[in-house]
């Protein structure tokens, strides 16, 4: 069989099986069950993995120069191996294409407490304040925070409003 027939079959395969989470709510669900830390707010995770993937664990860029981006947090080569696991995450990059999000969010994790969300440039440009608090106010509209009075990034926000206006 002809190589490139074979990887247009594989290929088809991969998307296919591709997991799109269709709802911020599912997309929390998810990051709930696999374990994102308690003390991690889930807007700015939220509003990354939409950005840089539109919320697809099959993301899969490749730019100019050779840099590869992989998974629904869109992480570098830089962090895993081709073929097998390694990198400073220490896992496959082909791992973090599949429906199982546990490695991918272990990795982004790892970068995160490295290099902050400012490691992701469009995390950077495109979820700032505004993008933020719309997500965060969507994301404890899922039932699973429906009876939630407040949530804990909407009371660290009104603590820092109050205090900058006691001191203007």
């Amino acid at each position: 069989m002809n190589k490139r027939v074979l990887f247009m079959y594989i290929s088809v395969f991969i998307c296919a099986n591709a997991r799109r989470f269709e709802t911020r709510c599912k997309l929390v669900r998810e990051l709930n069950r696999v374990g994102i830390p308690n003390d991690l707010f889930l807007g700015p995770w939220v509003c990354l993995i939409e950005k840089v993937s539109n919320r697809d664990t099959n993301a899969y860029t490749e730019k100019s120069g050779g840099r590869k981006y992989y998974g629904l947090y869109q992480i570098p080569n830089k962090w895993c191996k081709v073929g097998k696991p390694g990198g400073d995450c220490n896992v496959a990059c082909e791992s973090l294409l599949d429906d199982d999000i546990r490695d991918d969010t272990a990795c982004a994790v790892k970068i995160f407490n490295r290099e902050g969300f400012k490691y992701w440039s469009l995390w950077s440009t495109r979820c700032k304040s505004p993008a933020i608090n719309h997500i965060t106010t969507e994301i404890y509209k899922c039932p699973e925070f429906m009876g939630f009075t407040s949530s804990p990034e909407r009371d660290i926000i009104n603590d820092t409003l109050q205090k900058r206006r006691r001191f203007s």
